[in-house]
């Protein structure tokens, strides 16, 4: 009976720790990422001859872009697209340092590229606004200052929007810049734009990719977005009461207006990687905050009956970023009451190294799919095949990431929704000033209480 007992519970222990989290989350993956490489797009004609080259307009919103502002405009000008079909607008958002003069110098050094400087110091999300209300192009390709575009980049979407009328916007994809991850100096900060730099292909790339062929894109990154100029007027603009300003666009396209939006797999951003691990925890947390404030706006798309998970994509990407990161909390701290409940410690060990190894091996298996997908993408292609063993340390980066986005989702409630949040450091000062705040507070009350005493 007691052999019973302990293979019952035993069994238990394996379905907990290692059935779930392989069929939720290892399996998930596995499948997006053959689908993906199943339905990757053949390779598309370049006859000019038979394409048209409509005026675009690219928006650039500016804030203290003084290092990248060059190089974001330097790769406009090196696209392989007819130069007086190209229009920029920059709009600035309160920039102190040297950006304006940034801007002027690059106009007087390329006159032959239409390039405009707006101001608006009310947030991003009215500043794209504005620069929408500027455009005269056709299409409008956003992209972010801080980083530059891969010389096909306005070719490839502007072919992509000419050959398939039924597509309202698109999402190029969004890397990092592997030359600035060589510049870096800190090896622990290198390893982490490295694991920033795979987690960007698996999500921006492979990911996406089965997103578009289902229509259930859940996100058009505002770091490099693509739209018919005609489309964005009949949306509600940019909106300003949330941090997912991006997100919530999607949501206007896709679900009020019911358009088509795809990944175009072939129109490359290159982005800075993230500067230190404050900025990797106040992104993650705002990334987390934009998803939970768009869902509450749109709560139609996310949420409903069990048999409406398998229909609404966006209901199944909350579960898994959301409602189930409750679960996951929950798991990591029982496997302490687990040792004390006399489960044995090479067991408990012995599952998590089983599910390590099985997130690697879901890691490779993105590794190999982006691969494919970065076929003309050269030099990015041999980066991430040199550096592939990185695939190893993912587990370890996405546990990381895993507690940022839980922070994200405890400090979203009951707090206003603002750009700038609290970095790591600044919440660490904040709790031991709190701590020495009560410390002193309790001491004074002690020290009342025995003047008290002692006075009777």
């Amino acid at each position: 009976m007691q052999m019973i007992n302990r293979i019952f519970n035993e069994l238990i222990f394996w379905i907990a720790w290692i059935v779930i989290p392989i069929v939720w989350e290892i399996g998930q993956g596995l499948l997006t990422a053959v689908a993906a490489l199943m339905s990757r797009n053949k390779e598309i004609d370049d006859n000019e001859e038979k394409v048209f080259f409509p005026y675009v307009t690219i928006l650039i919103p500016v804030y203290n872009s003084a290092k990248t502002l060059k190089i974001c405009l330097q790769s406009i000008v090196s696209q392989n697209y007819p130069l007086d079909k190209i229009g920029v607008v920059l709009i600035d958002n309160g920039s102190k340092d040297d950006s304006f003069e940034i801007f002027k110098n690059f106009q007087k050094e390329h006159p032959h590229i239409s390039i405009w400087w707006d101001s608006s110091r009310q947030g991003k999300s009215k500043a794209l606004n504005k620069g929408i209300f500027l455009s005269t192009g056709k299409y409008i390709i956003n992209i972010d200052s801080d980083g530059w575009l891969d010389k096909n980049a306005i070719r490839n979407v502007v072919f992509r929007f000419e050959r398939d009328n039924t597509i309202a916007c698109m999402t190029g994809v969004v890397l990092i810049d592997h030359h600035l991850i060589e510049q870096t100096d800190s090896k622990l900060l290198k390893l982490i734009r490295k694991c920033e730099l795979f987690e960007y292909m698996e999500s921006f790339l492979v990911t996406r990719k089965i997103q578009s062929v289902t229509n259930s894109l859940y996100t058009l990154s505002g770091a490099f977005s693509c739209f018919r100029t005609s489309i964005l007027l009949k949306t509600q603009m940019y909106n300003n009461i949330t941090v997912g300003e991006d997100t919530h666009m999607t949501f206007q396209i896709k679900d009020i207006l019911k358009k088509k939006m795809v990944l175009c797999e072939n129109a490359f951003f290159y982005t800075a990687p993230i500067e230190d691990f404050n900025k990797l925890y106040t992104q993650r947390q705002r990334w987390q905050r934009g998803e939970i404030e768009v869902a509450s706006l749109f709560t139609s798309s996310h949420l409903g009956s069990l048999r409406d998970f398998f229909k609404k994509p966006a209901m199944r990407i909350l579960v898994t970023d959301h409602t189930m990161t409750f679960p996951r909390f929950i798991w990591y701290f029982a496997m302490i009451y687990l040792y004390f409940i006399n489960y044995p410690l090479k067991l408990i060990i012995g599952a998590n190294l089983l599910l390590y190894v099985l997130y690697v091996f879901s890691s490779l298996i993105f590794f190999c799919v982006g691969r494919v997908f970065l076929r003309e993408q050269k030099e990015m292609r041999e980066y991430i095949c040199r550096n592939f063993m990185i695939c190893f340390l993912m587990p370890i980066y996405r546990f990381l990431v895993y507690w940022i986005r839980m922070a994200g989702i405890i400090n979203s409630i009951g707090t206003m929704s603002v750009w700038k949040s609290s970095s790591f450091s600044e919440e660490i000062h904040a709790f031991k000033n709190e701590m020495e705040e009560q410390y002193y507070s309790k001491l004074r009350f002690i020290k009342t209480i025995e003047r008290l005493i002692h006075h009777k």
